[in-house]
């Protein structure tokens, strides 16, 4: 049995807690001051996700549903947007998840057009930064020979992702 999917006796009514380690009931007490404190359920993924200033919680529970993280990249993308708020891949960012686990994790859809259009938008914003680029003179002409030339792999697009977050 999934303790994030169901409960034990079959029905989904319940979802894991990840701040008291416990299966709670939907729309219980618990639940809902959790909702009140910012939590996020993301409906489609049956996922309780802590918020993002609570960084001890939000880092023991996405390394505790690793592996549904990896589902969730290989059948939708990383860029999975959490209750029309944030992407997955924002909350791993800004929780300041394993390095080389994130770049795999960017290289698995990396050749899809919804990753790809999230790389020219992060190439985008550095080379218009103006506290980051590296030439203020020619940002356009930078872009298309980074985008032109594929020169950029997932790790290089990770850390200008990371330093723009």
């Amino acid at each position: 049995m999934d303790i994030l999917d169901q409960s034990a006796d079959g029905t989904r009514n319940k979802i894991y807690n990840p701040k008291t380690n416990r299966m709670i009931v939907i729309n219980g007490s618990a639940y809902r001051k959790l909702i009140h404190d910012r939590y996020m359920h993301w409906k489609e993924e049956r996922l309780l996700i802590p918020p993002l200033h609570e960084m001890p919680i939000l880092k023991r529970y996405l390394s505790f549903i690793s592996y549904r993280i990896w589902n969730i990249v290989s059948e939708r993308s990383l860029l999975a947007v959490v209750n029309e708020k944030i992407s997955l891949l924002e909350i791993l960012l800004q929780a300041n998840w394993h390095n080389l686990t994130l770049r795999r994790l960017l290289k698995l859809c990396w050749r899809h057009e919804e990753t790809k259009a999230w790389r020219n938008n992060v190439l985008m914003k550095f080379l218009h930064h103006p506290n980051l680029a590296p030439s203020k003179h020619r940002p356009g002409a930078l872009y298309d020979a980074f985008s032109n030339t594929n020169a950029l792999e997932p790790e290089h697009i990770l850390a200008l992702g990371k330093v723009l977050y």
